[in-house]
């Protein structure tokens, strides 16, 4: 994946968060929070996929460990939002760890254009 990607998704969640933080200031921390999940989650998909492209015998293990991984810490944000409801709002969340998904479609409709 290009920088690209992760400094859209970034803005993104700056923006989204923005607007959200006049409503209610939990559901832009949850939006933060699951960004930075998100971004990271992003690494390791990509990551997954270059190293299982790049060689001719896909390591089955490995992409299994990357899904896991990836779940993980799609619990973890969900953990943290559920055990620190004073600060952080599912709905936040869910908003959150979509938005990278919004950012590759940008991407891809921008290169489809090119």
């Amino acid at each position: 994946m290009s920088l690209k990607i992760y400094i859209l998704t970034g803005l993104i969640a700056l923006i989204i968060s923005g607007v959200t933080a006049f409503f209610d200031f939990r559901i832009s921390s949850g939006i933060m929070l699951s960004t930075v999940f998100s971004l990271f989650n992003l690494f390791l998909l990509s990551a997954t996929m270059k190293s299982a492209t790049s060689s001719s015998q896909a390591n089955v293990s490995f992409l299994m460990l990357g899904n896991i991984v990836r779940y993980a810490l799609l619990l973890a944000c969900m953990f943290i939002a559920y055990k620190l409801p004073q600060y952080f709002n599912l709905i936040g969340v869910a908003i959150g760890m979509t938005l990278f998904l919004g950012a590759l479609i940008i991407d891809a409709l921008q290169k489809r254009k090119e």
